[in-house]
């Protein structure tokens, strides 16, 4: 059988994706301008033929972004191998990969590699006891390295956790990790406690297209990813219970207790409605943690062109990137996953 396999220039790829991106702007832009005309015969056929289009231009999305992800689960091998050459004798470390089916940009980790490396490093040296530590200590001889992938809102996130010993020190290629991650916009978050550390890499995906949902808070618009959406409730009296001295609220749904954030005060907006029974709860989640977001109104869900707004401007807190509306003006995309994280 003949090899079909093809060796393409990452750069004509990112090409491809721009313009693919550009046809999702000009395809909502066109929307629009066909939601603008007045109801007609020849109205409700120009949806028909935009509905149409826009299907195949998320078909052509999906097929050029497949071209250039690669399941993180197939670089197994090679974050093995590097463990392996470089665990000492005295130590016993295996690696696992969880999140191994998320999609990464092949681009991406050819950025990150010798920074994940690094981290391996770090826990091989300074984490991981020895074999005779770790049986005195009555832990498993067998240390544990895991490397977690996960994706979400257009950011995705490289943890290297090891379940050896809290490291005291401030090690000296810290500074260069973070300095890199800076020079992607994306941010090195430390976790350590007594049973190992854990060290975050969360960079911003450079381009993507997602569906997202339009609320209003006030006179101010935003776009919610509907990954992040479980679902939305008009609240009553009988809903809303209030903790500690009175001023916090909990939504009480099927038995479950979620904390309420109201986005008007998150973002200094003026809402059209204060009381929460007069407005909406949008039940969100990311990971574990849930919230309930209130806004005045949600309006149409659409596919939008997620663009880093650090790029041309400087990162905001709590907005995951910003896209271009039907309209032509900019629309910001809210990062859940920092909000929730915040309260």
């Amino acid at each position: 059988m003949k090899n079909t396999n093809v060796t393409v220039e990452l750069l004509k790829l990112e090409k491809l994706l721009n313009k693919v991106g550009d046809l999702v702007i000009t395809n909502s832009m066109m929307a629009q301008s066909i939601e603008n005309l007045p109801s007609s015969e020849e109205k409700k056929s120009l949806i028909e033929k935009i509905t149409l289009l826009q299907r195949h231009i998320v078909e052509l999305q999906d097929y050029a972004t497949d071209i250039r992800m690669i399941k993180f689960e197939s670089l197994r091998d090679v974050y093995t191998n590097y463990l392996n050459d470089i665990t000492p004798k005295d130590k016993s470390i295996k690696l696992k990969i969880v999140g191994g089916e998320t999609k990464v940009d092949k681009s991406l980790i050819e950025q990150l590699d010798d920074l994940i490396k690094m981290l391996i490093s770090n826990a091989v040296s300074y984490g991981i006891e020895t074999k005779e530590n770790r049986i005195e200590k009555e832990k498993n001889e067998e240390a544990t390295i895991k490397l977690i992938v996960s994706q979400l809102n257009g950011q995705i996130s490289f943890s290297i956790e090891d379940d050896g010993k809290h490291i005291e020190e401030e090690l000296d290629n810290i500074d260069i990790i973070k300095e890199e991650i800076n020079k992607l916009n994306g941010d090195l978050e430390i976790s350590k406690n007594q049973n190992g550390s854990t060290y975050t890499m969360i960079v911003p995906l450079t381009h993507s297209i997602l569906d997202g949902l339009n609320i209003k808070i006030g006179d101010s618009l935003f776009i919610l990813p509907t990954s992040s959406i479980v679902e939305s409730i008009q609240p009553t009296k009988e809903m809303i219970k209030y903790v500690g001295d009175g001023t916090s609220q909990l939504l009480m749904l099927r038995n479950e207790f979620i904390p309420i954030i109201k986005l008007y005060e998150y973002f200094n907006i003026t809402p059209k409605a204060k009381k929460l029974e007069d407005g909406i709860l949008i039940i969100v989640k990311s990971n574990e943690q849930k919230a309930a977001f209130l806004i005045d109104e949600f309006l149409q869900q659409q596919q939008v062109v997620l663009k880093a707004i650090e790029t041309n401007f400087k990162k905001i807190q709590s907005v995951a990137g910003a896209t271009v509306r039907g309209d032509g003006s900019i629309g910001l995309i809210i990062d859940v996953k920092t909000i929730l994280e915040s309260h």
